[in-house]
């Protein structure tokens, strides 16, 4: 397996986590919808549409801390400092448990002022503000577990994720239909289903750090205080892509009620609550670049950072293409999920919007692919301009021109107008950036002349059997002579790889009938050289064990003792489903 095949594993390994995170709140928001239009009533789908300004807002906060602390831990990863990696997850825990606090009793001590500024009628007000208390009950533990779902991941916790997700989905349905359709509880039932189930979905989550072995773990005194602005700064502009988007559904919810009536804001809330479901391929693409790329520019690897944006614009291409054909072939059913009545004025708004919003996914992911790919290349700057871009004016812009001259249609049709706006905005800061056309793959990238190394400052092995260990050890040795290190320690070098990959090919990948993958990199940097292995097998800390062994018994384990005794500094960490073990040692 080479490592174009393994950045492509690693993507797809991420992607369906991040995908049905997305999806369960399109899901959700879905369940609800329904509901609340056969069972309550009609208006009740605008009243929850209202609110999703509300919830946008809590996840650009939450993103804040998700987005930094992805950025920040895949650099801390990238360089091997586990130890910095804990003290991120600390801080983010602590972030998150502070905002969330805050939000649930601001929800629940001024409901009628949060209806104001979600632009609540007299008639909708008294309903909004009773889903809005009953909403607030479960902010905390949705916000907690953003954050959560992401470190799982790391920590190869996908099935505990799958589960959370799968009972979060079964609870709302059934909480909907006992508080709603047999209690009469009206959006008061809806808002407290949503509560429960964040807080079951959140138990879930929690409990691995209780009852599992997690590399990362809470500790109070361990929290990277001095990070905290960081964390914000990297955090911030993504965020703010979220924030417009929140704004942008405050105007264009004034817009339609002006020029298409609560008919018109009914069939966008009823896309509100299934669009994320359209497009959760894109935005689960566009989380795993951002933790994929973050991890990578930590090491520095340009090689990697290109096959997962290759993957993406040709693979996730594919896909999203797919998914628009079946969208499309579907449209009907869905928009009959919230709208029996095909007749009605509601449901014809809503299949117009429906077509037009499909016909934009591939663009979609492009534009979420770049923009997290921003994210992660710390360009804040262009993320800030990008997020106004895309969150608000790109769209808002051609509503208001369209409105007065199509009526709903030209609100629909802002949509994909201002899909293709947002995917201009990488191209022109490309330009900028380099203040000419840029003429290299490295150079589309933004990847600066410091940015790793030369491709002769490196050496890059696919190791897949005894005979491959041989001739690696071979070409470390010739490679390291080359680079100025004496005969000696290009020896130790050379004995240092061959020990631990040999020990990969001989207990890793006889641990199962699984096909693994084994990479050795040498890397020459600032008169150091860097020996870098790293695996997809079984869990294993030679650096852990080196210091449990007992020192008398000359002969137990003599291979990791002597790669221990001969490094300058060595560290192991297992994350992301990949054993990377980073040996240094200098010339």
């Amino acid at each position: 397996m080479n490592n174009s095949s393994m950045t492509s594993k690693l993507f797809f390994k991420l992607l369906p986590v991040q995908i049905l995170i997305v999806a369960m709140g399109s899901i959700n928001s879905m369940i609800d919808g329904v509901v609340a239009g056969r069972f309550i009533a009609a208006e009740s789908v605008g009243v929850i549409g209202l609110f999703m300004g509300i919830v946008s807002t809590l996840n650009a906060i939450s993103s804040v801390f998700l987005g930094g602390s992805s950025v920040i831990s895949g650099r801390y990863m990238g360089s091997g400092d586990l130890e910095k990696t804990r003290g991120i997850f600390s801080l983010n825990v602590t972030l998150t448990i502070m905002v969330g606090a805050i939000s649930t009793a601001v929800g629940i001590l001024f409901p009628g002022y949060i209806a104001d500024i979600c632009g609540s009628n007299a008639e909708l007000k008294g309903e909004l503000m009773t889903y809005i208390v009953g909403y607030s009950l479960g902010i905390l533990p949705m916000m907690l577990s953003q954050q959560l779902v992401a470190f799982l991941q790391l920590e190869r916790q996908s099935r505990r994720n799958y589960i959370g997700i799968g009972a979060m989905i079964v609870f709302n349905i059934a909480f909907d239909i006992v508080f709603v359709s047999y209690f009469n509880m009206g959006v008061w039932g809806l808002a407290l289903s949503t509560s429960f189930c964040n807080w079951i979905y959140f138990i879930i989550l929690v409990t691995y750090y209780f009852f599992g072995k997690p590399q990362l773990y809470y500790e109070f005194k361990k929290i990277l205080w001095k990070d905290t602005w960081n964390l914000i700064k990297i955090g911030s502009p993504g965020a703010l892509l979220v924030f417009c988007l929140g704004l942008r559904d405050f105007v264009l919810n004034r817009i339609i009620l002006t020029y298409a009536g609560e008919a018109g804001l009914a069939a966008k809330s009823a896309l509100g609550m299934i669009g994320g479901f359209f497009i959760a391929f894109c935005l689960g693409a566009g989380a795993v670049v951002r933790m994929l790329a973050s991890i990578n520019i930590g090491e520095e690897d340009k090689d990697a950072i290109k096959e997962l944006i290759k993957v993406c614009f040709t693979k996730g291409l594919v896909l999203t293409v797919i998914i628009t054909v079946v969208v499309l072939a579907t449209s009907k059913l869905f928009v009959g999920i919230f709208f029996p009545d095909s007749t009605t004025l509601v449901y014809h708004y809503a299949l117009q919007y429906f077509i037009l919003y499909d016909i934009s996914i591939p663009l979609i992911l492009i534009v979420l692919v770049e923009s997290n790919y921003l994210q992660a290349m710390e360009q804040n700057a262009c993320v800030n301009i990008f997020s106004m871009v895309d969150g608000f004016f790109s769209v808002v812009v051609p509503a208001a021109i369209l409105a007065p001259i199509f009526g709903p249609m030209g609100i629909w049709l802002a949509t994909p107008i201002g899909i293709v706006i947002s995917s201009i905005v990488y191209p022109i800061n490309a330009i900028v950036f380099w203040k000419r056309i840029p003429k290299t793959w490295d150079e589309w990238l933004l990847f600066k002349k410091d940015f790793g190394v030369e491709d002769n400052n490196r050496l890059v092995m696919t190791i897949e059997n005894t005979e491959d260990v041989s001739n690696t050890s071979v070409a470390v040795q010739g490679f390291c002579e080359e680079h100025g290190m004496d005969r000696k320690k290009a020896m130790y070098s050379a004995l240092c790889l061959e020990e631990m990959t040999r020990n990969v090919i001989e207990h890793g990948f006889t641990h199962d009938s699984k096909k693994h993958y084994l990479e050795a990199r040498v890397v020459f940097k600032d008169d150091e050289a860097v020996l870098r292995i790293k695996d997809d097998c079984i869990s294993f800390d030679p650096v852990d064990m080196s210091s449990h062994m007992n020192s008398e018994d000359v002969t137990k384990n003599i291979g990791i003792k002597m790669v221990m005794r001969l490094a300058d500094s060595a560290n192991y960490q297992s994350l992301l489903g990949l054993n990377v073990l980073t040996i240094k040692l200098h010339k």
